[in-house]
């Protein structure tokens, strides 16, 4: 289970230079007032940066399955005076949200979906006709333990999933060496 330790080791990868986060900014294209769901927040190194960019008139919704994670989040909120992030529990299923999204974001999140398709068709009602999602996750690896543990999703099933589920290519990014990094949109 994730500790205090482990979130902040999750969030000082998402900040490496090999992670490229200023990149990934800048390629979701966030507007003020956007409204963002960072799903699989972990350590929420993402949701602080999307905090930042959405402004007071945006919120972002972390969501995680682990309750720690969220209150990990939600402590640092307190302390950080932020107010536009909202701690939401998820299941393997889904979600539930009090409005519609600009942007879902999973950082490394797809392969710890047990049914992917089911998974998205869900939380299709959550996301505005315009709206996108951003899917980054591992490449294969030979060695290592990306690839021992099978942490990874070859492009090929993310598109197919994602076909499946209602949606299609909008964009697609190859700057990240280890990552496929896929914004999808709906049919």
């Amino acid at each position: 289970m994730l500790d205090n330790y482990k979130l902040k080791v999750l969030n000082k990868k998402a900040a490496s230079l090999e992670s490229r986060p200023a990149e990934v900014l800048k390629s979701l294209k966030i507007h003020n007032g956007d409204i963002i769901g960072d799903i699989g927040t972990g350590g929420g190194y993402f949701t602080f940066e999307f905090s930042r960019k959405v402004g007071k008139n945006g919120r972002v919704y972390a969501i995680d399955i682990n309750q720690k994670s969220l209150a990990f989040i939600d402590d640092k909120s307190k302390k950080e005076m932020i107010n536009n992030i909202k701690p939401v529990l998820a299941d393997q299923k889904g979600f539930l949200l009090p409005e519609t999204i600009d942007m879902f974001f999973l950082r490394n999140v797809f392969h710890h979906l047990p049914e992917p398709v089911e998974y998205f068709k869900n939380i299709k009602q959550f996301l505005k006709k315009d709206g996108k999602i951003v899917i980054m996750d591992y490449k294969k690896e030979i060695s290592g333990f990306v690839g021992m543990f099978g942490h990874y999703t070859p492009e090929e099933t993310l598109v197919d999933t994602m076909k499946r589920a209602g949606f299609d290519v909008s964009e697609k990014y190859d700057f990240l060496p280890k990552q496929s990094f896929i914004i999808f949109k709906m049919e």
